[in-house]
């Protein structure tokens, strides 16, 4: 390393001569013709500046300038400058730069050596796309677990306004509202940034986000879903708009942030392959103007795939929110809006269990699959059977005895529509080609109308006489309950009947089927009945 120390050094002083000191070249510049503007910065710039030596003497600077954030642009100020070593420019930090000028502005920039470089700057005003007001119309929901299934869908929440606890505050109150947004600066790093309010319209109303108590069939009761569905703040927050990965990142006055895109219109499509038929499904939503998109974190729920809880609660995908541009926001309509109420009641604590008692059927699942088992209800797969819906209504009394819970007498009536479900598996709907299946076995063990029942409360088990014939299943209190990699939860003021089917692993060629799961090796069958709800 020496050596080559050695003879870099005396190369130099081979090039400088007999010079005493060979750094004073360097110093004097005389070898330094460098008059490059390196990077340049005006305020209200967006982005950062393309700079262009088109040859010795002259160069192009290309860059934009967001007039609405600039007071004056006849006197534009340029923020940061940065030239050549040792170069200096005829305009420097601080200084201004007329851009209304018939002619376009010029830089020169002087090397140590005396030569110049003239830079010509060639403006465009930036314009940000998002400024203006907004009238929100509507909002779009991509959800659900297993699309491939079958499980997800596009819905908007006010197609099933039951399912929000909404008291005059549900997904419709927000379809008045308006949004205004203002430019404020551009950042450092080119990205816009700026104010928007959200106002409450002229029913100073805004979307509360509770999910109801009566459609939560896991625990009873209501669901704050702010964190789904609250992705643009109410009132005043603060924007930012990066352009490289286009997003939009809205702050709340406690700084909490959502990030989302801005759409244009269009249609934005799911494209979903099935695995359980084969065929390929487009699941489209059409945004008749612009759209915020937000991507949601929610959690697929194989227990309670196909129903509205899983779609809204637990496994929403994207939120759209739909908008359109307008020229003016009503003065009536520039309200501060309000949710209302959206405490929610704590639930109740369990009192001292008692069976006796009027029961409706809130639920019956199966709990099979030769393949990685989980819970599917018959009746979200209605087109297996030919009335699984006249079991839905069906209701159970158990009547104690004279030595309380432990026996007493039981009915279980076909309900207002005076039909049991017939338990029979649509011969269309089987793949084997062995036509119609009678699953009596499997899902009929309940006896319908009289019986008598015997309570085992230290193993959990009830049994029902019916003539000669005595079925024993276990009784599921509220509570959580695991089987296999499924769970399965009984509400407060619930009972579960679960009936072991006893159904066995069939042909691969049926796995992840309907009938594979309902015929061919169902594991167990559960019942799932509410207390006192008709009362």
């Amino acid at each position: 390393m020496k050596k080559i120390i050695l003879i870099s050094f005396a190369c130099l002083l081979a090039i400088v001569g007999c010079k005493k000191d060979p750094w004073d070249v360097v110093e004097k510049g005389e070898w330094n013709n460098d008059r490059m503007i390196l990077d340049i910065k005006f305020v209200g710039q967006a982005g950062t500046a393309e700079i262009d030596n088109t040859d010795e003497n002259t160069g192009v600077i290309s860059l934009q300038l967001a007039s609405n954030t600039v007071e004056d642009m006849s006197a534009v100020a340029v923020e940061s400058l940065t030239v050549s070593y040792k170069a200096t420019s005829s305009l420097s930090v601080g200084e201004t730069v007329d851009f209304t000028a018939a002619e376009a502005p010029q830089i020169v920039v002087t090397s140590q050596t005396g030569k110049s470089r003239t830079y010509t700057i060639e403006m465009t005003e930036f314009t940000e796309t998002i400024v203006g007001c907004y009238a929100l119309t509507g909002t779009k929901l991509w959800c659900g677990t297993g699309s491939t299934f079958g499980g997800a869908a596009v819905m908007s929440p006010e197609e099933k306004s039951w399912c929000w606890d909404s008291n005059g505050y549900g997904p419709q109150a927000e379809y008045d509202d308006y949004l205004e947004f203002t430019l404020t600066e551009i950042t450092a790093d080119g990205n816009t940034t700026g104010q928007c309010i959200h106002y409450g319209g002229e029913d100073a109303k805004h979307w509360n986000c509770i999910f109801a108590a009566s459609s939560n069939p896991e625990t009873g009761v209501a669901l704050d879903l702010h964190h789904f569905y609250r992705q643009i703040p109410i009132g005043t927050s603060t924007w930012i708009r990066n352009y490289t990965d286009n997003t939009i990142t809205f702050i709340d006055s406690e700084g909490n942030e959502t990030v989302g895109e801005f759409l244009p219109a269009g249609n934005y499509d799911y494209v979903v392959n099935r695995e359980d038929t084969g065929a390929q499904e487009t699941h489209r939503v059409t945004v008749d103007n612009n759209a915020f998109r937000f991507a949601l974190s929610g959690t697929q729920d194989w227990n309670n795939i196909y129903t509205d809880y899983d779609k809204f609660a637990k496994h929403p995908m994207a939120y759209y929110i739909m908008v359109q541009k307008v020229d003016a926001i009503p003065e009536a309509s520039k309200t501060e809006g309000s949710e209302g109420d959206i405490s929610i009641d704590e639930p109740e604590e369990p009192s001292e269990f008692v069976l006796a008692g009027d029961y409706s059927l809130s639920r019956f699942t199966v709990y099979g699959g030769s393949d990685s088992p989980a819970f599917v209800n018959p009746v979200d797969k209605n087109w297996c059977f030919i009335n699984v819906e006249a079991e839905s209504d069906n209701v159970l009394t158990l009547t104690a005895g004279a030595d309380g819970d432990a026996s007493g007498t039981a009915n279980y009536g076909a309900g207002a529509d005076g039909q049991y479900w017939d338990y029979v598996y649509k011969a269309d709907q089987n793949p084997s080609g062995s036509g119609a299946v009678d699953l009596t076995k499997y899902y009929g063990m309940l006896p319908h109308g009289d019986s008598e029942y015997t309570y085992d409360a230290e193993a959990s088990t009830i049994s029902f006489k019916s003539g000669a014939i005595t079925v024993t299943m276990t009784l599921l209190q509220p509570g959580d309950y695991t089987y296999g990699s499924a769970s399965l939860t009984i509400p407060a003021g619930s009972i579960g009947i679960d009936f072991p089917c006893g159904g066995q692993p069939g042909s691969s060629d049926y796995y992840w089927t309907d009938y594979d799961r309902f015929a061919v090796c169902p594991i167990n069958y559960v019942m799932i009945f509410s207390k006192n709800v008709s009362e």
